[in-house]
């Protein structure tokens, strides 16, 4: 399917939430491809105009040329109208090459800034690719370092937790013990008194 300029003036691109492509640099590229296009467009008109222009005047000339043959048909020299119509051939076939040449170079030129503008969308989409995956590439070691600091300090906090649990329960064998302890000492000393 053919681009148009309206098609490159109106494509919009989506956009991702952690990168992707800059918008401006985007519009900015999508504006000059535009201007190009338009341009060459242009160009191609101005150039198929011509090109009628000269197929009327061909078209002319060829009228002009059996008009005047009708015109002068008791003139008996051969020759002359053997020249004339050489010439006219001559002419028509000239013309013919001209805008034949015309048009080839207008679609050389065509094809040539299609292609550079192609080129360049495609190194912009490599740019933008590698710049995605640098991106990518730090977000995740960013993440695995948090993650790593993360589970260090769930280490950390896990042995506290432990030393702290162990400790509360060596506290309450040795309370226990020691009103174990007591409560004896208290039934030994009823006996006192």
């Amino acid at each position: 399917m053919a681009i148009s300029v309206k098609d490159i003036q109106e494509k919009e691109f989506g956009t991702q939430a952690t990168g992707g492509y800059n918008i401006e640099q985007v519009d900015d590229f999508l504006d000059e491809i535009s201007e190009q296009m338009a341009a060459l467009v242009r160009e191609n008109i101005e150039l198929n105009r011509q090109i009628k222009t000269l197929e009327a005047d061909v078209l002319t000339a060829r009228k002009q040329a059996e008009a005047a043959e009708a015109r002068t048909p008791d003139y008996n020299e051969k020759g002359y109208f053997q020249n004339l119509q050489n010439a006219m051939r001559e002419s028509l076939i000239g013309a013919q090459r001209i805008a034949d040449e015309t048009t080839e170079e207008a679609n050389r030129k065509a094809q040539k800034t299609v292609s550079d503008a192609q080129a360049q969308a495609d190194q912009i989409t490599v740019s933008a690719r590698d710049k995605a995956n640098a991106l990518v590439s730090k977000a995740q070691e960013e993440a695995d370092a948090i993650s790593a600091e993360a589970k260090t300090r769930v280490d950390t906090l896990q042995a506290r937790y432990d030393a702290l649990k162990a400790s509360a329960a060596a506290y309450k064998e040795e309370f226990s013990r020691l009103l174990d302890s007591q409560a004896n000492a208290l039934r030994e000393s009823n006996g006192l008194f």
